[in-house]
């Protein structure tokens, strides 16, 4: 079975650690998430929105290993 292109329910509730609707938006809001509320309310985040927030956010994390022998960027 493939993967679904937006978070279960259960993964949501793993991601922001609440299980309700307005408290997982305000998590998300928090938190820079890129996400769109469907006409029930819920917040719905594609898996591969997901997926280059962590690649973004582990690029920025990367250490400038030239600044240690004194090379600029």
């Amino acid at each position: 079975m493939s993967e679904s292109i937006i978070l279960t329910d259960d993964e949501l509730q793993l991601l922001t650690g609440r299980k309700n609707k307005s408290l997982q938006i305000k998590w998300l809001k928090e938190n820079k998430f890129c996400f769109h509320v469907n006409l029930l309310g819920k917040p719905i985040i594609l898996r591969a929105s997901l997926n280059q927030k962590v690649i973004i956010e582990n690029k920025q994390q990367e250490p400038d290993f030239g600044a240690l022998n004194g090379k600029e960027p």
